[in-house]
């Protein structure tokens, strides 16, 4: 061991330019210092919620290596080091269940999805409605075998991520480790949008209820798909309960609040000729008429949009809904689409909703809620 220590210390000096090229009288294959050149890559300020962001865009090692200025090795190792750090970030709550811990557990949850029997949950789409509520006849309801299933598979998948998401944070995450934990996040989100998709139908029947003068009918129902977002969520399936049963009571609970607070900050505005003007045809508006107006709004929002960057569009747009038949999504759905955090897209909302009030201001226009 000595001797092949003194061999060593004899040999030539050996040094390393900047491009990574080895110099001196003793040639070193170019690989031995390849590693720590894409380490040094990899640790640099490089922006990794771009980076992944445009891999979920389908963008190929190649090409990302070429617009980010980086070997295809650590553009490989940087992509598997942001998406093991999306995959730590996610927030998950489930409800547990004793079915997830016995054997076979996978095969007996997450098999075929139950098939709605013929009609099952159709029915005749009013004419006359905003695309909005028309598209909303058109999701068929869920039968309680079918509620059963999805709810019980989407926390199971919760469970089996949060087991298996702490191999992350041991040694270097493999791309089958990540790939498998992706796949699992992808199903929850996947039939949570399910779920909530088909029980849209009911905020809007409830919202009818709360539905007074002065009320804006689509505000509610947004205040409405709040609660059934939190209820998907909270929602413990195991006890054999429907889940509409659930939602209903946790909805008029938030318009139980909600609904008098909007009414006592209205009333600082009436005018005392209210009875007046609810009798005359100018003043009474249908749902259609209010959608008509949110419509005008939007088309002067996505105007506005024009004057901000690629990302802030996007976090808006999805944030509120803006494209046609999308629905308003959670900061951590956002985030998980443009590969970042929700607290990141948080931040980005705030400054960019201070940006588009002074460009409102600057336009002269008015837009409620900016």
């Amino acid at each position: 061991m000595v001797n092949a220590v003194s061999k060593r210390s004899t040999a030539p000096a050996v040094t390393v330019d900047a491009i990574g090229v080895v110099r001196g009288a003793r040639t070193v294959p170019r690989t031995a210092v390849l590693p720590a050149a894409i380490a040094a890559q990899i640790n640099s300020p490089a922006p990794s919620a771009d980076l992944l962001s445009r891999y979920q865009q389908g963008a190929s090692a190649e090409e990302l290596a070429q617009e980010f200025g980086m070997s295809r090795p650590a553009i490989v190792a940087a992509l598997l080091k942001a998406r093991s750090h999306r995959l730590l970030e996610m927030q998950i709550e489930f409800i547990d269940s004793m079915e997830f811990h016995q054997p076979g557990a996978e095969s007996r949850i997450c098999g075929p999805e139950p098939a709605a029997e013929a009609g099952e949950g159709r029915v005749r789409v009013p004419s006359g409605l905003p695309a909005y509520l028309e598209e909303l006849y058109r999701v068929p309801l869920l039968t309680r075998e079918q509620e059963q299933y999805y709810f019980r598979r989407m926390n199971f998948r919760k469970f089996q991520l949060l087991q298996l998401r702490p191999r992350l944070s041991s040694g270097k995450p493999t791309e089958k480790l990540i790939k498998s934990l992706e796949g699992m996040a992808d199903d929850i989100l996947r039939i949570k949008n399910h779920l909530i998709r088909s029980n849209l139908r009911l905020v809007v029947s409830i919202a009818k209820k709360y539905l007074k003068s002065g009320t804006a009918f689509f505000e509610l129902v947004s205040d409405g798909n709040v609660s059934l977002m939190r209820a998907v969520e909270k929602f413990d399936y195991a006890r054999g309960n429907k889940f509409s049963t659930y939602a209903s009571w946790a909805i008029l609970k938030n318009f139980t609040r909600s609904v008098p607070a909007e009414h006592q900050r209205l009333d600082r505005f009436r005018t005392g000729q209210d009875e007046i003007f609810a009798q005359s045809s100018e003043y009474r508006t249908s749902a259609i008429n209010e959608e008509q107006t949110n419509r005008g709004q939007r088309d002067i929002i996505r105007e506005m949009l024009k004057e901000l960057d690629g990302r802030e569009q996007k976090v808006i747009a999805f944030r509120y809904g803006l494209d046609e038949g999308a629905e308003p999504q959670t900061l951590e759905q956002v985030g998980w689409r443009l590969g970042v955090t929700k607290e990141r897209v948080r931040q980005i909302e705030v400054r960019t909703l201070e940006k588009l009030r002074r460009i409102a201001e600057r336009r002269a226009v008015e837009i409620p809620g900016f």
